[in-house]
């Protein structure tokens, strides 16, 4: 928890300096999580979830992800406690609308056994605003914690007001058979 709270006044230092961007790289997040693992004898478990994402100098952007939960894991017969994520990317418009971005995250898994996974996640992706408030991101990367695998990522969020958002994920661990199903309220911090 306390790498949370580092990055959490990170990103305000980093806000209260940083130019506009794309508000689809700008949010806070709070989610709640069911994990499905297809492996027999691990049954599906839950969690919470914050997410953020700062951008800055227009063309670059920090990412963190805090999940708090009892997640199973079939790699190693490991159960988490703690799962915090922190990153950093880069976006490239295509147009008013579409924007594509990659970066690597660093991971730090606390299991309930009481040892620490570290490890990287290197992404590429692609987000899009539509028209009538609804976002849409695509995200692959290799991930290298406790396990390596491919991750998909496909995310949209529906804006019910000008700065609140309902979002949604869906999050798949290829060789772990591990799916992530995320709901959500975002708050857009810039217009």
């Amino acid at each position: 928890m306390r790498h949370f709270h580092v990055l959490l006044l990170a990103a305000i230092t980093v806000l209260s300096s940083a130019s506009h961007s794309t508000e689809v790289f700008d949010y806070a997040d709070i989610a709640y999580s069911r994990q499905n693992t297809d492996f027999a004898g691990f049954g599906d478990s839950s969690s919470g979830t914050l997410k953020a994402s700062v951008s800055a100098l227009d063309r670059l952007h920090a990412r963190a992800r805090y999940n708090a939960g009892n997640v199973k894991l079939p790699a190693n017969n490991a159960q988490q406690d703690s799962w915090t994520v922190l990153g950093l990317g880069a976006h490239y418009p295509l147009s008013n609308q579409t924007a594509i971005f990659l970066g690597s995250d660093h991971n730090e898994l606390e299991l309930q056994n009481g040892s620490t996974e570290r490890g990287w996640y290197h992404h590429i992706g692609v987000r899009h605003e539509f028209s009538g408030g609804w976002q849409l991101g695509f995200e692959i990367g290799e991930s290298d914690v406790l396990f390596r695998d491919t991750t998909f990522l496909i995310e949209t969020v529906y804006k019910v007001a000008r700065q609140i958002g309902v979002s949604a994920t869906v999050r798949d661990y290829d060789d772990l058979d591990l799916t992530e199903y995320e709901v959500g309220l975002r708050w857009f911090f810039r217009d």
